[in-house]
């Protein structure tokens, strides 16, 4: 859970950093031209913010199978008896 919350924080400021650099290129033209930066800056932010958030979440998956298997491998239960 903690993992899969950081990929969410990580994806938007991502998002927010890719939007802004966008809105930034485009200020002095202004009008439609800084609108049209900006939506695509947000659609190719939430592209890649997506992904690094679905990379956390499939990290976060993989941490709790390994966790899983070692908690129900045979030798882990000789251990702890």
């Amino acid at each position: 859970m903690k993992t899969t919350m950081m990929g969410y924080l990580v994806g938007a400021i991502f998002t927010i950093v890719i939007a802004a650099v966008a809105a930034l290129d485009a200020f002095a033209a202004g009008g439609l031209v800084l609108l049209a930066s900006v939506v695509a800056g947000l659609a190719a932010g939430l592209c890649i913010g997506g992904l690094i958030a679905a990379n956390f979440a499939l990290l976060a998956m993989e941490e709790k199978e390994k966790e899983e298997v070692v908690g129900h491998s045979p030798s882990a239960a000789r251990a702890a008896a």
